[in-house]
């Protein structure tokens, strides 16, 4: 089985008692959380270490709930690693992933589960088997979404939730516009108020301008949080820093200190914290990769 390769790359990267704030687990997706120690990050990978080789070995019981999915590819992994490392400087190849359209459903491209917010499962809609696109989506692409999203796993909801999976992709309007489907409320009560608004109008009722309140409060919302985050990301770029890996690597609170904080400010951050130290250092800009 294909995951054998790349559960002992895992192993062997990332032994039990390595420094959780070092760019070996870290090259491969394997963040510590804001306030995960060194205790707890090991037990997590030591934790993945195991439910992998369960499943390599067919003793998980996730395996009866996968069943006969095919794996998806080396090839189609090592695409989707070279998204990742391109925006965020991780490949996180060691991740789970099938393929089947029982699991994403007919809408979906691509799904992530979680078990015990510890171990990322991804599946991709079976199309992908015999086609590269499907629905405007691409495979690696969407593959790649879903690895952003499993390296992530460790941190708690964010506003920024499929902000930085759509980063991986092509299309503009995703990169963009992507986040506003973070939630599936957000984009009914966007597009609801929108399709009120001329109804209502041709009902001639009275206030029948209500409605636009809803898009306008979504797009107040997302604007607001757009700029906070690409404040941040112009607070670590003056400060010398390559702003999208680190930003990928924080929590909602950290990315709202690092927007308020001045440039110049950021740095002294690595006298009091051996993670911002290591953040730091490894996302220096114009250094060697």
């Amino acid at each position: 089985m294909m995951m054998a390769r790349f559960r002992k790359i895992l192993c062997d990267s990332t032994p039990h008692g390595a420094p959780a704030y070092s760019p070996t687990p870290d090259a491969l997706g394997l963040f510590p959380g804001e306030g995960e120690n060194e205790a707890k990050f090991a037990e997590r990978v030591d934790f993945l270490n195991r439910e992998l080789e369960m499943l390599e070995d067919g003793s998980s019981d996730l395996r009866d709930w996968i069943g006969s999915s095919p794996e998806v590819p080396e090839n189609l992994r090592e695409q989707a690693g070279e998204l990742t490392w391109k925006r965020f400087r991780f490949r996180a190849e060691w991740v789970p992933a099938w393929f089947s359209s029982r699991r994403t459903g007919c809408f979906s491209a691509g799904v992530l589960l979680e078990v015990d917010h510890r171990l990322p499962l991804v599946f991709l809609h079976g199309a992908f088997l015999r086609k590269s696109r499907r629905m405007g989506y691409d495979a690696a692409e969407t593959l790649a979404h879903e690895m952003v999203h499993a390296v992530r796993i460790a941190f708690p909801g964010s506003v920024y939730e499929e902000f930085f999976p759509c980063q991986v992709h092509r299309s503009g309007f995703r990169r963009v516009f992507g986040n506003l489907f973070r939630r599936w409320w957000i984009p009914v009560l966007f597009f609801g108020g929108l399709a009120a608004l001329p109804v209502l109008a041709a009902a001639g009722i009275s206030g029948f301008w209500w409605p636009i309140l809803l898009p306008v409060s979504v797009t107040v919302r997302e604007v607001v949080l757009l700029r906070r985050i690409g404040r941040a990301a112009e607070n670590l770029r003056k400060a010398g820093v390559e702003a999208l890996p680190v930003l990928l690597r924080l929590s909602d609170r950290e990315i709202f200190e690092i927007a308020a904080l001045a440039p110049d400010e950021i740095p002294a951050g690595k006298d009091h914290s051996v993670r911002w130290k290591t953040l730091l250092e490894t996302f220096r800009r114009n250094r060697e990769n």
